[in-house]
């Protein structure tokens, strides 16, 4: 119903029922399975994990490079899928495939997240709660006696600032895929993620309570599932993409 002509860089997108979160993850085990390229992406989902776990140690200047690769490689995760999709072997060095071409539109996508962030955290430690939050980009040690020792006051700035960071995810998760595969300038791929992830809010929760219950599940057994679970998690991303920008589940007999 949108006029293209008036859309001439934010893409339109289509509104789903809530049934599409099931869909969405349905849609990425076919293609993790069926394609024969569950080694490949499992591989690729292990070394981004390490890479952004190893970035943590430095403080501060760590978490800056680490959220900015994240970006950068689900930019390359979002051409693999499409790799994938299209019945084409991925690489391991596909995940790296967003430090080429897109990569200024990328970088500045995630210093766009990241200042909008660091805002958020700037107003929380002005309300006396920033201790709190360091606690939580500084690791598990100590968060509970933070917690503990926080005012009700700094406890409703924190929750605030969840809040805000809310909508500050959605313009982050189909960003990477707006400007890999529509190759949309970044204010405008977070603008475009953001407005459909709103309007899709019942899918989104769905999607997302499912993946609370599949995180539990991966994180029984010495937390090997994580290994399946993370490729699942870009693949649905790539799936939830593909259905609300471009009308239509990617994998073997969609949905």
């Amino acid at each position: 119903m949108q006029e293209p002509s008036l859309q001439l860089q934010t893409p339109p997108f289509r509104q789903v029922h809530s049934g599409h979160g099931v869909q969405w993850w349905s849609s990425a085990w076919k293609l993790l399975f069926h394609r024969g390229a569950a080694a490949v992406w499992i591989v690729m989902c292990l070394i981004a994990a390490v890479i952004y776990v190893v970035l943590h140690v430095v403080p501060m200047l760590g978490w800056i490079a680490a959220h900015l690769a994240a970006f950068l490689f689900a930019g390359g995760l979002m051409l693999a899928a499409r790799k994938t999709d299209q019945a084409t072997a991925p690489a391991v060095g596909d995940l790296f495939a967003g430090f080429g071409p897109p990569l200024g539109s990328l970088v500045i996508g995630a210093a766009l997240l990241m200042v909008a962030v660091l805002l958020i955290i700037g107003a929380l430690a002005v309300g006396g709660a920033g201790a709190a939050f360091g606690a939580m980009f500084g690791g598990m040690t100590g968060n509970m006696g933070v917690l503990a020792g926080l005012g009700a006051t700094s406890l409703l700035l924190l929750l605030a600032a969840l809040v805000l960071l809310i909508p500050i995810g959605m313009a982050a998760w189909l960003a990477p895929a707006l400007i890999v595969l529509k190759q949309q300038p970044p204010v405008e791929a977070l603008k475009a993620s953001l407005a459909a992830c709103w309007a899709n809010v019942g899918a989104l929760a769905v999607y997302g309570l499912l993946w609370i219950a599949f995180a539990i599940v991966a994180s029984i057994p010495l937390g090997l599932g994580w290994l399946v679970l993370l490729p699942l998690m870009g693949l649905s991303t790539y799936a939830a993409y593909c259905d609300l920008f471009e009308a239509g589940t990617p994998g073997p007999d969609p949905g």
